[in-house]
């Protein structure tokens, strides 16, 4: 061996070693599940930073107060004043210059602060009837976006769909249709009313709850000569049982079933006590707003309390007293009247409740199924986003008709009839006010596959095959050969790829510090519901369509910020890689903590 071939055997011999195959597949292990920490770990920054967005507030929202003179004004031309007290139910009294009482108003709040719309509550005020049935409804506030909140204030239709509602009664309630266009807002002020409707669990004449003493006391009186094991009190009502542990008997109390009684001053409330077998052993006034002595002269006459003792609760409930000849008390006639109407009154509730109870309950999965509300619309969406998954399954868009067909329906279903398109807008009021899945359901799956689709798969589904607008840019966009194709400068398109993130960033900023900030003119895809649709997003999206006839898919790549986000939540062989985003990311986390 020469000089020569021993200088090349030595750097042979000093080159780096070679690994074998199990030593590369661990290498490659390794780094496949460190790429798939990472990226979860910023997935869940993303989740964080959608947390920390504050509410919209609706002003007035804790309900404590009577609306405004000029709240009320559009409802009763002539008022003059509101008055600050409310009534049984909650009511204020509208009065003209002369003193005499119009009416009675009744807002939805705080009953209507969990029911979301696109971003969050919306508040109605109710004009009610003597009896308590909805005459009339407006629209006092809302944290939804203007053209949404215009659209439903100018449908005299809309709110005509509640009148005769029963407050206290959530069963007097009929299918209201939405506004279309601002189905989520319209249907949010809708579920507010309901709620409203069902605000009877908690009197605001007599909000006390039973006491452990005055159960005791009551239960002494109606079952002396049996053995008592205990009784187990609750807000509305308590259970009587005896040694054996079988039940003897239930003490209820009437105001929080009825409170809208009135007597010679105000309502009476009563505890109520029933056999086991459901009739009346015993009953006395709790409390009253009529004066003394009157209603002690109600109070210790056992000849009106005779009446009603032994009657089953259902024959109290069908009781007249009137027409029975029930006599009022001597020297209290208007108090023990409505006594008497008190009990029927109670016993008409019970009744109905014992009838609920008896219904057979249903399980968990039922009880979310009749919660939602299926429109056609969302039914279409669902319907769409099933046949989406069919269709990537079978590989069935490898020609272009059936591709364009796609595109079509998308445009079509998605975008023109349900206008369920995710945006800036949707996001921030779904992060900020609570997720709207039982007003639009199908628009909630929606957002559900456009956001996690990307982190599990590695593909953007939503823009490549759901976005009504990027379908639109998709059917017009320019041939390589075409002649009105342009190709921007390479450092031209550099410097417009900045573009999406940096409004993405502006955006989560300006919610961040002003929430009721209304980011449907940012984009140009409340374009889709053109009867609301704003100037705005109606020049946006003919600019952002005149364009990319011009450069292909120029608004998904140098202007879509809901477009940066999914990217940025998609996993990619960078994954494992601390990037420039992540670091924005960490700052905007800090903003929105010095916040």
């Amino acid at each position: 061996m020469t000089s020569d071939d021993e200088s090349r055997s030595s750097v042979t011999h000093l080159a780096l070693p070679v690994l074998d195959t199990s030593d590369r597949s661990s290498l490659i292990v390794a780094a496949r599940w460190r790429g798939v920490v990472v990226h979860v770990c910023r997935v869940l920054l993303v989740g964080i930073l959608l947390a920390m967005l504050h509410r919209p507030v609706v002003q007035n929202s804790d309900g404590l107060g009577a609306p405004s003179v000029d709240a009320v004004l559009p409802l009763f031309p002539a008022l003059s004043a509101v008055e600050s007290e409310a009534d049984a139910l909650g009511a204020w009294s509208v009065k003209d210059v002369d003193g005499s009482v119009m009416g009675r108003v009744a807002r939805t709040m705080p009953q209507a602060a969990d029911v979301r719309g696109y971003r969050g509550a919306t508040e109605a005020i109710l004009v009610l009837d003597g009896s308590s049935k909805i005459e009339k409804v407006r629209l006092l506030d809302s944290s939804d976006t203007l053209e949404h909140v215009r659209a439903v204030r100018e449908d005299i239709g809309f709110f005509e769909q509640f009148q005769g509602w029963q407050v206290n009664d959530p069963s007097s309630a009929k299918q209201v249709d939405g506004v279309s266009g601002a189905t989520l807002t319209s249907l949010a002020l809708a579920g507010g009313v309901l709620a409203r409707l069902g605000a009877s669990s908690g009197s605001l004449v007599f909000p006390e709850p039973l006491k452990q003493d005055e159960v005791d006391a009551i239960v002494a009186k109606s079952f002396a000569s049996v053995e008592r094991a205990s009784v187990r009190v609750e807000a509305n009502e308590a259970a009587v049982t005896d040694a054996a542990r079988q039940q003897l008997g239930i003490v209820y109390r009437t105001g929080s079933r009825t409170d809208d009684v009135i007597g010679f001053q105000g309502p009476s409330e009563l505890l109520l006590v029933t056999a086991s077998d459901g009739t009346l052993v015993r009953a006395e006034i709790r409390r009253s707003f009529d004066n003394e002595p009157y209603v002690d002269y109600v109070r210790t006459d056992r000849r009106f309390w005779k009446v009603f003792i032994g009657k089953s609760i259902d024959s109290l409930a069908q009781y007249d007293p009137v027409a029975s000849g029930v006599e009022g008390v001597s020297g209290a006639t208007m108090t023990s009247q409505a006594v008497a109407d008190t009990v029927v009154a109670a016993a008409n509730k019970l009744a109905n409740e014992r009838k609920l109870a008896l219904q057979p309950k249903q399980n968990w999965l039922t009880r979310i199924v009749e919660s939602v509300h299926f429109s056609v619309t969302e039914v279409a969406t669902i319907s769409l986003l099933v046949a989406l998954a069919a269709c990537l399954r079978l590989r069935l868009f490898r020609t272009n008709w059936s591709r364009t067909a796609w595109l079509l329906a998308t445009i079509a279903v998605i975008g023109v009839w349900a206008g369920n398109l995710i945006s800036l807008s949707l996001l921030a009021g779904w992060a900020s006010g609570g997720i709207g899945w039982q007003i639009a359901p199908g628009l909630a799956i929606l957002v559900f596959v456009g956001l996690l689709w990307p982190v599990a798969t590695k593909n953007n589904i939503y823009c490549s095959h759901i976005c009504p607008h990027g379908a639109l840019q998709q059917l017009i966009r320019p041939s390589r050969k075409s002649r009105r194709h342009w190709k921007p400068p390479a450092r031209f398109q550099r410097i417009l790829a900045f573009v999406p993130p940096t409004v993405l960033v502006l955006a989560f900023a300006a919610v961040l510090f002003w929430p009721t900030i209304d980011l449907a003119s940012w984009e140009p895809f409340h374009a889709y519901l053109y009867p609301i649709a704003s100037t705005a997003a109606l020049v946006l999206a003919a600019l952002s369509l005149s364009v990319s006839a011009v450069v292909p898919m120029a608004y998904c790549r140098f202007g879509c910020p809901t477009g940066s986000l999914l990217d940025y939540l998609r996993r990619s062989s960078a994954s494992g890689r601390f990037g420039v985003g992540d670091a924005i990311v960490l700052m905007l986390l800090g903003l929105a903590l010095a916040r």
